[in-house]
């Protein structure tokens, strides 16, 4: 990519791949949606499968307008190499080292560029919610998984291998459960939607509940339990949030970040953004920065990614 060479004006379409599903979408220079469509992402049956699926969004959107598309961002889930064009390794999509950008341009006539889906988050919220232009800015999204960028001077911070900060595999709990990553007790398998449910499901088996039962648990359920007073639901919110502060305050200690956001599914519960949580983090931060932190719920919600991915055309976005 050449961050330096300003934008022109125009629309650009965004796309957030992920395991089971693909969001696309036409985007104007505010931010704003024009069209957005979504398709099962069909991963089992492969790369090229899914490549035409991104094809078709492209050529649906693309027939949607007569305004100029100036390029199609990408969002992949995985280490990607932005200026080549290819997918180093996404484990969600099952790809290995790909190229993608260049097949996709030969196939729509658009030009492609990629960027990890962690860090397309951070961009949506960097140039279009409450992290506009702080220096250093890290978004957080808690799902399946944790996801994580980083702005740095107001730069976005890709690394070596395109996929940035990895805060979700911060290790935790030396000890502690395996993660899909190879490792164990990563931040990941403590404050993620699945960690969530499998720590409550552990404590049923050893203690009872009123509230809740081993099938179909879900993040909702465990919190709706917890409102509803079940002593067994408050101590796994109150551990989740007690892993989501170690991890927090390893972050703020280490970026000294002016403000960072919590997005996905488990950020959507009032419990994250407590009193209490605040307090914990001041309690465990490095002195001069206690207090100093800005932490907020993200505001782009589901459709974040395609707009981040879609401004790698509308700005000009400066990487390291």
């Amino acid at each position: 990519m050449q961050a330096n060479i300003e934008p022109q004006q125009g629309l650009a379409i965004g796309i957030d791949v992920g395991g089971t599903k693909i969001k696309a979408g036409l985007v104007n220079q505010d931010g704003q949606i024009l069209m957005a469509k979504v398709l099962v992402t069909e991963k089992e049956k492969g790369a090229e499968h899914v490549l035409k699926k991104i094809v078709q969004l492209i050529d649906e959107l693309k027939s949607s307008t007569t305004e100029k598309i100036l390029g199609v961002g990408l969002a992949l889930p995985g280490d990607i190499d932005y200026q080549r064009g290819y997918s180093l390794c996404c484990p969600n999509l099952a790809w290995g080292e790909l190229e993608v950008s260049a097949p996709l341009f030969k196939s729509t006539g658009l030009p492609v560029k990629l960027v990890n889906d962690a860090n397309a988050a951070c961009l949506g919220e960097f140039y279009y919610g409450r992290g506009k232009d702080a220096p250093i800015f890290l978004s957080i999204t808690l799902g399946t998984g944790v996801g994580s960028g980083l702005i740095l001077d107001q730069r976005l911070f890709t690394g070596r291998f395109g996929s940035g900060v990895e805060a979700g595999h911060m290790i935790i709990e030396p000890d502690g459960y395996p993660c899909a990553c190879g490792g164990k007790g990563c931040w990941e398998t403590l404050v993620a939607a699945p960690a969530i449910v499998r720590r409550t499901r552990e404590k049923i088996k050893q203690f009872s509940s009123e509230q809740l039962s081993v099938e179909n648990l879900s993040v909702e359920l465990i919190f709706q339990a917890f409102r509803a007073g079940d002593p067994l639901a408050r101590i796994v919110v109150e551990e989740t949030i007690y892993y989501l502060v170690l991890g927090l305050v390893n972050l703020i200690n280490l970026f000294n970040p002016h403000k960072i956001s919590l997005g996905g599914g488990v950020a959507e519960a009032e419990e994250i953004f407590s009193p209490q949580l605040l307090e914990q983090i001041n309690n465990k931060v490095f002195p001069t920065l206690r207090g100093k932190v800005e932490i907020f719920k993200a505001t782009q919600g589901y459709y974040g990614g395609i707009v981040g991915a879609a401004s790698l055309w509308l700005h000009n976005v400066k990487m390291i």
